[in-house]
This record gives structure tokens, sequence and C-alpha cells, in this order.
């Protein structure tokens, strides 16, 4: 009975990422009718009239949807606040200041572009973030002669470290996974250094000036102060520096930067930010309570039971072995794949930390690892898909342009997880 009860949640995670990369059903819908399935096939019941027991409708559904509030919220937050980033026009002026600084040559515009994107996604996330840095940084990288899929990539690249940054980003490793937050901070400089290292390498290597190329700056945007341009690091040396909670970190931001940009509209900019942030991440939300809902689905006494045995049988115990495996396998971040963290890979990670072989922090940073790869190479991401259309190339080539560059990144970072965290 326990092995056709193994073999069939194995089979409702494999059909889960069939029906994912295939786009047949999105990881909204996915991913909670994952977390019920794999806990009915468990045996978890769906009504109990004993409080005690775990049972679909109230441990996997209610306390599921409910169970990444905190991640939530700073997501919340964070939204907020890149409206208000977006609304004071910093965005659009790092860009065009990046592009005036660095002239006409095509290496110092790769290099300054990316930077000023970094820096905007420290603070931003989101479809919309990435259509304003695209159509205006592309068609400058484009005009100084840098090929159509280097510009895209690097697009990518720079918004990748600067997520690696952006604190509204580490509670979901701390809800899912159990990561310390001290760890998640520490490892998120080294992985910055690594993901810089790399980008750099990739626009010494792909870029170069196109024939006929002809250099256009474009019109100077709203005049915006240095210190307004300086705002979206804000949260992230308060939260390094200073020590402070996320929320207290973009709240403070928040306030501060709509005070020092237009101070009399400092009101209609925040009551304005709220509306717009929260709708921004909505779809993000939803997304949040399907994965808690997998997550309990998984964590359920009786889903563990059955499954600790066989994950843990093929888990490494090994430092070479770890780096090795979680490498290779990198490249199951894409399409929705399972080791995506927002896919199967958050319900994986709490079956991995259940078969007790691998610390959270190792399990933690072998999904990090993986998130590069999924964040820049991923077709199916929706940046991918809007920096493609601005670049006017297909998302595939942005693939194969970037992949091996994204997997050393990760095979990077698990060197040093491995030597420090494992």
């Amino acid at each position: 009975m326990q092995t056709l009860q193994v073999i069939l949640i194995l089979a409702i995670f494999v059909a889960g990422v069939v029906l994912m990369m295939t786009k047949k059903l999105p990881a909204i819908l996915a991913l909670p009718v994952m977390g019920i399935l794999i806990a009915a096939a468990a045996g978890v019941p769906f009504v109990s009239s004993d409080k005690e027991t775990q049972t679909i409708t109230n441990f996997v559904i209610t306390q599921g949807a409910a169970k990444l509030g905190g991640t939530i919220v700073v997501t919340i937050f964070g939204a907020i606040f890149a409206r208000v980033i977006q609304k004071e026009g910093i965005s659009d002026a790092i860009i065009r200041k990046a592009a005036e600084l660095a002239g006409d040559k095509a290496i110092a515009i790769a290099l300054a572009l990316t930077a000023a994107t970094a820096i905007i996604f420290t603070s931003m996330s989101g479809a919309g973030p990435v259509i304003m840095v695209s159509q205006i940084a592309i068609p400058l990288m484009l005009s100084a002669g840098i090929a159509p899929v280097a510009a895209a990539s690097l697009v990518l690249f720079g918004l990748n470290i600067g997520l690696l940054f952006n604190v509204s980003q580490y509670q979901l490793y701390v809800d899912t996974i159990g990561m310390e937050m001290s760890v998640i901070k520490s490892t998120s400089l080294v992985m910055g250094v690594v993901c810089i290292l790399v980008t750099v390498a990739y626009i010494f290597v792909n870029v170069r000036k196109t024939e006929g190329a002809h250099w256009a700056m474009q019109a100077p945007g709203t005049k915006v102060s240095p210190i307004a341009m300086v705002m979206p690091l804000l949260p992230v040396l308060l939260v390094f520096l200073f020590k402070m909670d996320a929320n207290v970190a973009l709240l403070i931001s928040i306030l501060v930067t709509s005070l020092i940009t237009k101070p009399s509209e400092t009101v209609q900019v925040i009551s304005g930010s709220v509306v717009e942030g929260i709708k921004d991440v909505a779809g993000v939300i939803a997304l949040m309570m399907g994965i808690g809902i997998l997550l309990n689905g998984v964590a359920a006494k009786a889903t563990s039971a059955l499954m600790q045995p066989v994950i843990g049988a093929i888990l490494p115990s090994d430092k070479i072995v770890y780096v090795i495996l979680f490498t290779v396998l990198s490249p199951l971040a894409l399409y929705r794949g399972p080791l995506n963290m927002y896919g199967l890979g958050s319900g994986l990670a709490n079956i991995f930390l259940q078969a007790g072989s691998l610390s959270a922090s190792a399990v933690g940073m072998a999904l990090r690892s993986t998130s590069v790869v999924q964040c820049v190479s991923d077709p199916t991401n929706t940046q991918n898909v809007i920096v493609a259309d601005y670049a006017k190339v297909d998302v595939n080539d942005i693939l194969k342009s970037t992949l091996p560059y994204t997997m050393v990144m990760a095979l990077a970072i698990l060197v040093y997880t491995a030597a420090v965290h494992f």
C-alpha cells in the first residue's frame, strides 16, 4: 500500500511539472491542486472531528494559504516602495544618468546600464519595472552597437544582481525553508560578488560594437536630485548595516523617498502607490498562497512518513556530490521545473529538510543557486518575454546565450555553500 502511495505522489509531481512546462495549467492553479492531491494520496483525511488531526481542509488549505503571511506582507511593502520609486521618476533618471556617464563606448554602456538596472531592482520587482527599464535601456544599448540578444540578456543579468539585494525577496526562504536571516544576508553578498564577476565576463565576451551603429542618447527625462537617486539602496543599507527588519526598512524608505522628492505630494504619492503596488503583486500573492498549500500538503505527517525514506536515499551526504548534483540539475529550475522556488522547488525543499541529511542552509542555498539560472535564463519568465520583445529576439536565444554563464554562477555559489554551510 505504501509503495503505491509513493508512486502516486511522484506521479502527481511529474504531472504537475509537465502541465506547468507545457503551459496547460499555470503555476498559480497547479501548485495548490498538487498540494491537495499529494495530501489525499498520502492518506490525509479531508475533514476530522478531532482537532488534533491534520486534515486537507484545515491544515493543507486553510493553514497552508496563510503559511507565507510574512512573505506576503514584505512583498506588498516592497511593491509599494517600487511604485514610489517609479512615480518619482527615480528609476528613469538612474538609467539615463548611467548612459550619459558612459558615453558612446559599447563596453562602458553595457557596464553602466547593467549596473543601473541592478541598482533599480534592489528595490523593485515585477513586470512593470521590467517594461520601464527595457524601454529605455535596450534602445540605448542597441544604438551603441550592442547585439540585441546581449542587450536583452544584460537587462536580465542586472535584474538578477539587484534582486539578490532586494530585501523583500528574503522572507520566502525564511518561511518555506527555515533559513536564518543572518545566513541569507551574508550569502547574498557572496552571491552578489559571484554574479557581478560572471556578468562582467559575459559583457567582455559578448559585447562588440557592430558596424554602422549610431549612438543616440535619448532626451533627458525628469530631473531628480542626487539624493533621490540613491533611495533604491536605502532599504538595503537599513537591513544590512543597521540590522533592521525588512518591513520596517521598506516603510522608512517609502516615507523618506516621498518626503525628499515631492514633499507637498507625499500623501497622494503614498496612497496611490499603496493601491497600485498591491495590484502589481496580486498575482504573486495568489502564487504564494498556492505555494503554502503545496508546502503543507508535503509537510503533513502522513506525506512526510512516506517520502522521507525515498528522498533520504538519494540526497547527497558528500560536499563534492552536493556541488556536482545541484550544478548539473540547475537547469531543472527552468520551465517551472522541480528546482524552481516559485514552482515545485518549495515543496521539494520541504521534503529535503524532512529527510534530515541536509541543513536548512544547504537546502536553501541549493535552491538559491538554481534561482539564478531561473531568473536570467528561463524562457517562461515574464521578464524574459518582455526583454525579448523590446530587443526583437527569440526568447530561446536568450536562454542559449545566458545558460552557460548562469550555470557557472550556480556552481560558484554551491562551492561556497559546500565549504561554509554544508
